[in-house]
């Protein structure tokens, strides 16, 4: 309250009189009345009863005393604009005998404002109290009729009560429409426009003139300021968060808001956004197999599941359905946005879909003669011009690599049978359309033909792949086998020989264990107690020793039927320190090493650390395991920790059957574990 209304106000109490056209500053938005008619609500008190002496809302009067002491009041007259905080001053009296105490009580819409309560005591038989200025937040009055109620109680339990009762204006927002038109839905305000991609544009129009303010969120720095105009460019915006301002000349009209967000569509596990949101190729587990995984997008898109043939299309929320036949295969889904913004543009054209990667849990079919009961044939095209010819017919399930030569490599597919390549039509067989994945990882419709009875694996780069189908039609018929490709002529066929290549040495037995920045050892059966909250400092920096394959440079091959030399990586064993997760592998290489690390809370397994399958990744894994972090001190209980590190080598053997001479190549693999147990009591 400003000083000269106080003062004016104060000489009214103290002479018993009221200046019914007092001029007070007013706050009050636009239709307003001049003229306030005052509304008797109290009745008159008698001596000793608390009483409001005067009521004021942003330095305007809404509630006083006649001169009969009765409380009038302007129900229905006092106007708060939009976003305008509520400044209330009250002056009140109690009475008494010895102390006297002065309550406050505010109440909104008949629920009590406990921070507002306040009291005040005295002395004094008549106790007038000037409560000191407090405001209620813009953000407790939402646009509508709101009433105020105003207590005051003395020390006797008396009390006396005043209700005012006003309006909030609601925003008064111009109307914005996406594109350079001024047509179609308007904008609504603080809301938010997507751009899908790594960089894109956007153009907006408004139904009047105005300033248009773009700033980058992160940094809050303003990129453009555009006065008096309707139409309002972004220009190219990079990944990230913009807030778009537009204030209208028209001062009776709210300013409008919009956020900006650039980037790939958001993804949660689950039916809304309450579950984890997911992050480009991140990678999670399904519960159980079979089952369902729910997946969820702010806004509707296409969904599919490379691979499947499973898809959704204009929905907002998938159910990605989990076969128990496909445990142990990464599958991943796609989730492509439809963008509602005709003139939203990104500028790297497919970067706005959003992969992510759902392991099945469980094991996968393992190769051998009784783990399929499909036949492949093999087909290849030296180039354009040539014909697909049958390379190889009925090749069963088996644990044994099928060798692929062709140089350079141009076009090899693997067919659940040749008819479907050379003919385009299915032969008459069983199997048919299938799911296909390489390395434990479902293979993207990309590298399949028209109706997914064949695999193109010259698709990806030569070496050696494990390789699954699982029939659309029938669950039962499967294949597993190893294929590699090699970017080379095919061998002479003479008398079979193990070459260079084909073995690789046997690795040695050395301890497994974990060892701490003090030095310490731990090793596989260990069980360590601790009490509760007892801090593991110890276990912070955890370093693995194990035996791995370790690339010390490469070694020359001479091929006598060619007369050439070519070179191939040389690894050796050694026995040390490797990160956690650590792969050491090379398709041409013979040996190879990987470990990963389990950690369970009782049965439940609540972290893994194994190596990554990205292209890009340079398979050194993570330096040290901080296992401080997985264990919680203050839960009683068992937890186990799981160090598995798999070596393998290659091997070759020469089987003289029947005056025939086989060659046999094979891979060799050996895991040594670890575990640790840790019981909190």
């Amino acid at each position: 309250m400003k000083k000269w209304v106080v003062k004016t106000l104060l000489v009214c109490l103290a002479t018993g009189t009221l200046l019914s056209g007092v001029s007070v500053p007013s706050a009050m938005g636009a239709g307003a009345t001049a003229s306030m008619k005052k509304n008797s609500q109290v009745s008159k008190p008698i001596r000793q009863q608390p009483v409001h002496d005067m009521v004021i809302f942003n330095d305007y009067q809404v509630a006083g005393l006649d001169s009969n002491g009765w409380n009038w009041v302007k129900n229905d007259e006092f106007i708060l604009p939009p976003e305008t905080p509520l400044d209330i001053d009250v002056i009140q009296t109690t009475y008494g005998t010895g102390t006297n105490l002065n309550r406050k009580q505010v109440l909104l819409d008949g629920v009590e404002l406990s921070e507002y309560q306040a009291e005040n005591t005295s002395s004094q038989t008549s106790f007038k109290w000037q409560v000191p200025r407090f405001t209620i937040p813009a953000q407790k009055l939402s646009a509508g009729s709101h009433t105020l109620t105003f207590i005051v109680t003395d020390a006797k339990g008396k009390s006396s009560t005043v209700h005012v009762r006003f309006l909030v204006e609601a925003k008064n927002y111009p109307s914005i429409f996406n594109g350079e038109k001024a047509e179609g839905e308007p904008v609504p305000s603080g809301g938010q426009t997507a751009i899908f991609g790594m960089m894109g544009s956007h153009d907006f129009t408004s139904s009047l003139p105005g300033t248009w303010k773009l700033t980058n969120k992160s940094t809050s720095t303003e990129m453009r300021s555009v006065p008096a105009t309707t139409i309002f460019s972004t220009g190219t915006l990079l990944t990230g968060q913009y807030e778009l301002l537009f204030v209208p000349d028209d001062t009776t009209m709210s300013p409008w808001m919009t956020t900006i967000q650039v980037g790939v569509a958001e993804l949660y596990m689950g039916t809304d956004t309450s579950g984890q949101k997911l992050t480009q190729d991140q990678k999670i587990t399904a519960p159980a197999a079979p089952g369902k995984v729910p997946l969820y997008s702010p806004i509707p898109g296409r969904w599919s599941v490379n691979g499947t043939g499973q898809t959704l299309t204009d929905a907002q929320h998938f159910e990605v359905d989990i076969p128990e036949r496909l445990a142990g295969i990464t599958i991943a889904v796609t989730f492509e946005p439809v963008s509602v913004q005709k003139d939203t543009a990104s500028l790297w054209g497919d970067t706005s879909a959003t992969t992510v990667q759902i392991q099945v849990p469980g094991a996968s079919n393992a190769c051998g003669p009784a783990g399929g009961n499909v036949t492949m044939d093999v087909l290849m095209k030296q180039n354009e011009q040539s014909t697909p010819t049958v390379e190889k017919m009925n090749l069963y399930s088996s644990d044994n690599t099928v060798k692929l030569y062709q140089n350079p490599v141009h076009m090899i597919w693997l067919a659940t049978a040749a008819e479907h390549i050379e003919y385009g039509s299915e032969a008459d067989d069983d199997e048919g359309p299938g799911v296909w994945a390489i390395d434990n990882v479902i293979v993207d419709e990309s590298k399949l033909n028209w109706d997914h009875t064949a695999l193109l694996l010259s698709g990806y780069k030569p070496g050696r792949y494990k390789v699954n189908y699982y029939s659309k039609r029938d669950p039962a018929q499967v294949w597993c086998g190893y294929v590699q490709v090699i970017e080379d002529l095919p061998p002479i066929k003479t008398y079979p020989a193990c070459e260079p290549g084909d073995t690789g040495i046997s690795p040695p037995s050395s301890p497994l264990l974990l060892r701490s920045e003090s030095g310490k050892e731990y090793r596989d059966g260990q069980k360590i107690t601790v009490n509760v909250g007892e801090d593991l400092d110890e276990w912070e920096d955890l370093r693995l020793i194990a035996t791995h394959a370790e690339l010390v440079g490469s070694k020359k091959i001479r091929d006598k039927s060619e007369k050439k030399a070519y070179y191939m990586p040389k690894f050796e064993w050694k026995h040390g320190e490797i990160g956690i997760g650590a792969s050491r592998k090379h398709s041409n290489g013979t040996i190879s090493s990987e470990n990963r690390i389990e950690i369970f809370s009782g049965e439940e397994q609540i972290a893994s650390i194994k190596p990554s399958k990205g292209d890009d990744d340079d398979g050194e894994g993570l330096e040290s395991l901080n296992l401080k972090r997985y264990i919680d001190t203050n839960k009683p209980g068992e937890y186990k920790i799981k160090v598995t590190n798999t070596l393998t080598n290659k091997t070759c053997t020469v089987i003289n059957s029947k005056r025939k001479y086989n060659k046999k190549t094979d891979v060799n693999q050996r895991n040594e574990t670890l575990t640790i147990t840790i019981e909190v009591k």
